[in-house]
């Protein structure tokens, strides 16, 4: 598992990609107007049979072996397995604004990869 992020957004792996989301302690009271809500990341998953343009900031764009055709999601909580479009996925990670502190909002599509 890829753990040195080096300044950026994402870390890669041989058919692993991992994301530096904000963690759920790492609150600022002021930018939650003193609410001490837990600080959350959203990760938007779309399984695509081609790729959709985007505007946001692209942080990856890689093919990784699926041969159970599977891709899993998780942290130190739990994991949740998405089905993966084909054998071989290309896996596009891409965000509106990248925090030093780490992502609040991700975007993460997985395109079918022929042959």
């Amino acid at each position: 598992m890829p753990t040195e992020f080096n300044g950026r957004a994402v870390a890669t792996g041989r058919d692993v990609v991992t994301l530096c989301v904000r963690h759920a302690q790492d609150i600022q009271a002021d930018r939650f107007g003193g609410d001490w809500d837990w600080a959350t990341a959203t990760i938007h998953v779309r399984s695509l049979v081609h790729e959709e343009g985007t505007e946001r900031h692209v942080l990856c764009d890689t093919v990784i072996a699926t041969p159970q055709e599977t891709v899993s999601l998780g942290d130190a909580d739990g994991m949740l397995v998405i089905p993966a479009p084909s054998g071989r996925t290309r896996l596009i990670v891409s965000t509106d604004e990248a925090d030093p502190a780490g992502l609040e909002t991700v975007w993460v599509d997985l395109v079918a990869v022929d042959g």
